[in-house]
């Protein structure tokens, strides 16, 4: 009897001599995986913060492009109300130098009319002179002669009267001529006061010709350089797609990483082992966008669409589609508050645009099928209350349709 009691405390003994070196080995391998999940970990904040600043900056590209798209439109607007007002202002040379002709052919005239006056005037004052100069040197003699000669007292003051008339009519011909020139220069004044304010007119005009036309140079400027940043900007917007595209990759490539070092931490079973997967809505819903390439409805570009939307009222439970392990649940990029379940075998399903506070699970947490992990909503890029459910294989996105029941 001792000696069966020593031969069964000698096999407790090399049982836990056994046993301890496993466990010391399991632990071992257990921090080696924690420290490599930490370290993918690290990966994926670096890779989502990457992702996140590129997908602002393009956001903020955009918001400025629409801005200088409407500046462009505002100073195209303005181009062609300044291109209405050159027009004008051509319209008004042209009728200006129209009126200034129009003048210089009157001064001309007027011009010709002042000298003929003046021949006149200089004709009639000779004719003048020459009567005074008569008078006076034997115009009196003359005139006392035609005096004396009158048969009566009558015909004297009839001879008188007509000699006062001649003289009086000589004096009105001359005042006469006179007063015309007068006339004629106060004509040829106006007009040229007429003509100089039509040049002055004219070069106001051709001035502000030069200005609109110089404002609408300029404005041919900026519109230049609204295209040329809105180009720039297009093509910044490309590499920030780029840059988010290729940081979502990664982000799926270090998720399906962290997925297997789970699984080996947790000694994840095989949950998946073929057949349907449970819809992830049990209320009433609509499929408001399928599988496949689709008009991104708020990129307005052609885009895969990599999963199935399922519109339901916001706070609608979401269930999981196959057991499995959390591997995400958080908020992720464009897919807002979301849920990244690892089945086993390559599988995985997401459940996205879940509302604030939606996420029921938490990261490395095992679910069963049929277990309440979330509620509908409209978080990230959405434009409506709706679950995104996809399913990916060994990484990449299958259609889910012929998975689900």
């Amino acid at each position: 009897m001792r000696k069966k009691g020593l031969w069964i405390m000698a096999l407790i003994i090399a049982a836990t001599l056994v046993v301890q070196p496993f466990e010391s080995h399991a632990n071992s391998e257990l921090e080696k995986i924690e420290q490599k999940i930490r370290q993918l970990q690290q990966q994926m904040a670096k890779a989502e913060k990457e992702k996140r600043a590129a997908e602002n900056t393009k956001k903020n590209l955009e918001k400025e492009i629409q801005q200088l798209e409407t500046l462009k439109r505002t100073t195209k607007e303005e181009i062609n109300a300044l291109l209405a007002q050159i027009d004008e202002v051509n319209a008004q040379l042209l009728e200006t130098e129209r009126r200034i002709t129009e003048t210089e052919e009157k001064l001309r005239v007027i011009g010709n009319e002042l000298e003929g006056t003046i021949r006149r005037k200089k004709k009639q004052d000779e004719l003048l002179q020459a009567r005074i100069r008569l008078l006076y040197m034997d115009g009196a003699a003359s005139y006392l002669d035609v005096l004396m000669q009158s048969v009566s007292f009558a015909d004297f003051l009839e001879r008188f009267d007509l000699i006062r008339s001649i003289v009086m009519e000589d004096r009105n011909i001359l005042d006469r001529v006179r007063e015309y020139e007068e006339l004629v220069r106060k004509k040829q004044a106006e007009r040229d006061a007429e003509l100089a304010g039509l040049k002055e007119l004219y070069d106001q005009r051709v001035a502000r010709l030069a200005e609109l036309e110089e404002k609408e140079r300029e404005k041919e400027v900026m519109i230049a350089s609204y295209n040329r940043q809105i180009a720039e900007n297009e093509e910044a917007i490309e590499e920030y797609e780029e840059i988010s595209e290729e940081a979502e990759r990664l982000l799926w490539q270090l998720a399906q990483e962290v997925s297997k070092l789970e699984a080996q931490k947790n000694r994840i079973k095989n949950y998946y082992t073929g057949g349907k997967l449970a819809v992830p809505l049990k209320d009433p819903y609509t499929v408001t966008s399928k599988f496949g390439m689709r008009l991104h409805p708020i990129y307005k570009t052609q885009r895969l669409h990599a999963g199935i939307d399922m519109a339901a009222p916001q706070g609608t439970p979401v269930y999981a589609a196959e057991s499995g392990v959390v591997t995400v649940a958080q908020s992720w990029s464009g897919y807002g508050n979301c849920i990244i379940i690892d089945h086993g075998g390559g599988l995985m399903t997401l459940y996205a645009h879940l509302k604030p506070g939606g996420i029921l699970v938490e990261k490395g947490q095992e679910v069963k099928k049929g277990d309440k992990i979330g509620l509908v909503g409209m978080t990230g890029t959405a434009t409506g209350y709706h679950l995104h459910f996809e399913v990916r294989l060994n990484g990449e996105p299958v259609d889910p349709e012929p998975y689900l029941k």
